[in-house]
């Protein structure tokens, strides 16, 4: 992951670039298609009917399809089966005896019967075999050519964590992909010593190939990618410290709940290690660890220790951001899950291989400017600490785990080279990853930003951005704006020919196939994909990205085989392979979906109707349409922007606000992807919202109950004596991505117990302190009193007003909806908004030291006239909202002082904005 600030960059080269001129046409009956790579040999094949080909006949099909001469030989290297039935067995090519890097070739067979076969391959004639310089000589010349001042054998105890040994090189034949930045074109390889080099300052580690003639360096191949990540080394760590795993299976393994740093409070899995809990599961395959490198360039085996294994704010949320630890432990347990679960895949490589991450990685003590990057440096993960503003948090945040640990997973299946094309589908399927595990685990989360937790710099909402590139810096369509000229000679200079820059056509495709899109793409195509779900495209990217593609793949190839992990999925001609062609279309990578040519769009639906109407929700209903062949599915439009698809004739309408007005219409698609007129327009108005919260009290309050709260404008001291309180009349307003601090004093009638404290605020506004993050703030029974802490409201909230649970309980952390013995619980309301906090910040140029004294309202209170003193008022707009957020007034401060007389007694806020900036203000209304 490159976590530097991206150069923005416009490409002027003109494509000239066909992604169908691949194709060959054949007179063999037993093949339904065959695809050629750059160098003219087949990189995919498909068998029709005819076909007699057995999943076993791999050297017969070799012979015959490939042209394998006797010099050349296959060697299986892995077999792995589907839920869909279908057998992979992965081949390695070998020429005299020697490995053919990168040529890998696939057989895939359903039933006993030959179905497709794919790779890499490289037809070679007249390789020499004997190496002119010794191993010794070329391990000089690749250690000369990183230059490093430190190598990790050299480190003897880092490098046994790593299972890292001094490299003594492989002799391959390196395919000859790199002269003066040439493509592919020919079958010609290079007989090179291949060295993992692992550098510790400056920090690097790569495959280096020296030429086993000249000495000269032909190709560096980075695992840790510009301080990201990837895994050569992984394959020989994975299972280095088994015993250790053993060790820690042996001893207790408890839930617990944890204050991560961006997600709220979490559950992660423990361990028990002497007295203290550490961050250890050995629940998930062989493991997963989370270390602290204490700030140093080290991988000690460090852990972050818990006397209770009740991981709270108050104890980890410090300056020394211990609790992005929590964030790294519980990103890893959920990007193992996901690709358990939803994939069937054991840890990275598919065999349970542990997880270990390492927090507070010195990256300017390894040599690299700022601590601004996390990356898999082929073993484990490692984060650093961010700088802050400017830059980044502790980059611990979920899609960021998943990113990382999604190179890892590269590596153990397409092994994408990382430069030019190959490379930036490498970085783009680790972006994807991570927003399909964000997805997965905290749907509330921004899915389509990369590391929008952890920016920090001034302009930029996130690292990258899925569902719009340019917004960063990125292509969204092949050759368009932003994109990286990929004929030239990859260097750390220019990220390997774009890597970093041009994932973003990956990506976007992979939105767009999701949730679908129209509009006309950077090369003048006109295009309209119906999306298919998030997680059926995740089933065709990881297929593509597991089964087909192999390490020097194109876009080409990526298009080429994404659609035959579709057909394979759903079957030849279903929509999600007309999504799935139509989505790369529309990055410009390929035609559009032919089908059989049909151009007929369906008509019409009729008799639109919307019912069941709540505040957030409405059942919309229509008249089926016809056409011609068939109607797959329709697209439901709210105003002008697509809302969502269904394949029937119903689509439940969700995320509507209160007391306000939508219109919707329904347009019809067929197979080919033609789409029919609008039906008839349906207009409403959502009502008032009225949710219904799950019930929390403490039987008794007579011992202890909750004294007071304070939280913004909330300084409530309570006088109830009850077990519960609603206090929902009590608001203040909370503005999203501002750290607010809550102080609850307890009151003890005599003696003093120990108190738990909880707290929950509804971020979705759908009656419930179940979903991610909306635990906010946990305290682990004590007597200090007050009980303080701190929570910082997420960018996924929802504005408006909505409730807070304050819990107070005897002797243990309550939870939100629970009836316990002893202890008292209050709701209040909190008003969240958005923009920027209720606190002075830069306007018309006024620095923050200056800015409290030159910002003044007055009277205040007011009863009718409130003038504000401000240097250049004159033009500067501003808004009044009240305590709901509400819009009341506003204007240009042509005329001062603002008349608020028609404003009713309350508490307001004054918003003023001038160039650009703004700042916040608070009155009271007499």
């Amino acid at each position: 992951m490159k976590c530097t600030l991206p150069k923005m960059m416009v490409t002027t080269v003109v494509f000239v670039f066909s992604f169908s001129a691949f194709a060959q046409v054949t007179t063999d009956k037993r093949i339904s298609q065959k695809n050629l790579s750059e160098n003219g040999q087949p990189d995919l094949i498909t068998f029709s009917d005819k076909s007699t080909y057995k999943g076993s006949d791999a050297k017969t099909v070799f012979k015959e399809q490939l042209g394998l001469q006797e010099n050349q030989s296959f060697s299986k290297i892995k077999t792995e089966s589907d839920k869909e039935g279908f057998i992979h067995e992965k081949f390695q090519l070998y020429e005299q005896g020697i490995k053919v890097e990168f040529a890998n070739y696939t057989l895939h067979s359903k039933n006993g019967k030959l179905v497709s076969m794919n790779g890499e391959f490289y037809a070679i004639k007249n390789a020499k075999t004997t190496p002119k310089i010794s191993r010794q000589t070329a391990l000089e010349k690749a250690i000369a050519h990183i230059g490093a001042q430190q190598y990790l054998w050299e480190k003897p105890e880092d490098a046994l964590e790593m299972g890292y040994e001094k490299p003594k090189g492989e002799l391959v034949f390196l395919p000859a992909m790199e002269e003066q930045g040439l493509k592919r074109t020919t079958d010609k390889v290079r007989l090179a010593y291949k060295f993992d080099i692992y550098a510790t300052y400056p920090l690097s580690r790569g495959d280096l190939y020296i030429d086993a003639e000249t000495g000269k360096a032909l190709f560096y191949n980075a695992t840790i990618k510009h301080l990201g990540e990837n895994s050569h080394g992984a394959r020989k760590s994975a299972n280095v410290r088994h015993n250790e795993t053993e060790a820690i299976a042996k001893k207790a393994i408890v839930a617990a709940n944890a204050a991560t740093r961006y997600s709220g409070t979490q559950t992660i899995q423990t361990t028990l290690s002497g007295s203290s809990y550490i961050l250890s599961d050995g629940t998930r395959g062989n493991g997963i660890q989370t270390y602290n490198s204490a700030r140093t360039a080290t991988y000690p085996t460090t852990n972050f220790t818990d006397a209770d294994n009740n991981w709270t704010a108050a104890e980890y949320n410090n300056t020394n951001k211990d609790n992005g630890a929590l964030d790294a432990h519980w990103g890893a347990e959920m990007t193992y899950d996901y690709f358990s679960v939803v994939h069937g895949r054991n840890s990275y490589n598919n065999a349970g291989a542990k997880i270990r991450s390492y927090v507070h990685y010195n990256l300017v003590a390894a040599g690299y400017p700022n601590n601004n990057n996390a990356f898999w440096n082929g073993s484990v993960m490692t984060y650093g600490d961010g700088t802050g503003t400017g830059g980044f948090d502790i980059l611990t945040s979920m899609d960021v785990a998943g990113h990382e640990i999604g190179h890892a997973v590269c590596t153990y299946t397409a092994n994408l080279a990382y430069q030019k094309e190959s490379g930036a589908m490498n970085e783009a399927f680790s972006d994807i990853w991570g927003a399909c595990i964000e997805y997965r685990a905290a749907p509330n989360k921004s899915t389509w930003l990369v590391g929008e937790d952890i920016e920090r710099r001034s302009g930029h909402s996130a690292l990258r951005s899925m569902s719009d590139p340019n917004s960063e810096g990125q292509p969204d369509t092949y050759g368009g704006t932003y994109w990286i000229n990929v004929n030239c000679t990859p260097t750390n200079n220019n990220d390997q020919c774009g890597v970093h820059t041009n994932s973003g056509v990956l990506n976007h495709w992979f939105y767009i196939l999701s949730v679908g899109k129209s509009g006309t793409n950077d090369i003048g195509n006109a295009y309209n994909v119906t999306g298919i779900t998030i997680d059926k495209a995740a089933k065709i990217a990881y297929r593509l990205e597991s089964v087909y593609l192999g390490a020097n793949s194109t876009y080409a190839n990526a298009r080429t085989s994404g659609i035959q992990s579709a057909i394979d999925l759903y079957g030849a001609g279903s929509a999600e392979v007309i999504a799935t062609t139509n989505a790369f279309y529309a990055v410009g990578v390929g035609a559009a979906y032919a089908g059989s040519g049909d151009t007929t769009a369906p008509s019409a639906p009729t008799n639109l109707a919307a019912s069941g109407t709540t505040g957030a929700t409405t059942n919309l209903s229509w008249t089926a349409s016809t056409d011609n062949v068939a109607v797959t599915g329709y697209e439901v439009y709210q105003g002008t922007t697509l809302k969502g698809t269904a394949t029937g004739t119903t689509y439940a309408v969700t995320g509507l606000s209160p007391l306000t007005a939508y219109s919707f219409y329904v347009k019809a698609k067929d197979a080919a992807g033609n789409a029919s007129a609008a039906s008839n327009t349906v207009n409403i108005t959502t009502l008032a919202t009225t949710i219904t919260y799950c019930a929390s009290k403490g039987n008794s309050a007579a011992d202890e109950r909750i004294g007071k709260v304070v939280l913004g404008t909330i300084n409530n001291t309570s006088t109830g004596t009850t077990g519960y309180e609603n206090l929902t009349a009590i608001s203040t307003n909370l503005t999203k991505g501002v750290s607010n601090t809550i102080t609850i004093t307890p009151l003890w009638t005599s003696s003093v117990y120990k108190e738990g404290y909880a707290v929950f605020i509804d971020y979705n506004q759908d009656g419930d302190f179940s979903d991610s993050g909306e635990t906010v703030w946990t305290k682990a029974a004590a007597t200090a009193t007050p009980a303080s802490g701190s929570f910082t409201i997420p960018a996924t909230a929802l504005t408006g007003p909505t409730r807070i649970r304050i819990s107070m309980k005897y002797n243990a952390v309550p939870t939100a909806c629970e009836t316990f013995s002893y202890g008292q619980v209050e709701d209040y309301t909190v008003n969240i908004v958005a923009g920027s906090p209720i606190a002075e910040e830069l306007i018309a140029g006024i620095s923050k030291a200056e800015e409290i004294s030159a910002v003044t309202l007055y009277p205040n209170p007011v009863e009718s006239n409130l003038n504000v003193a401000l240097a250049k008022a004159e033009g500067s707009a501003f808004k009044i909202t009240n305590a709901l957020g509400q819009l009341v007034n506003s204007g240009k401060l042509t005329e001062n002082p603002v008349d608020v007389s028609k404003l009713t007694a309350g508490v307001y806020f004054i918003e003023l904005n001038s160039g650009g900036k703004k700042v916040v203000k608070k009155f009271i209304k007499k």
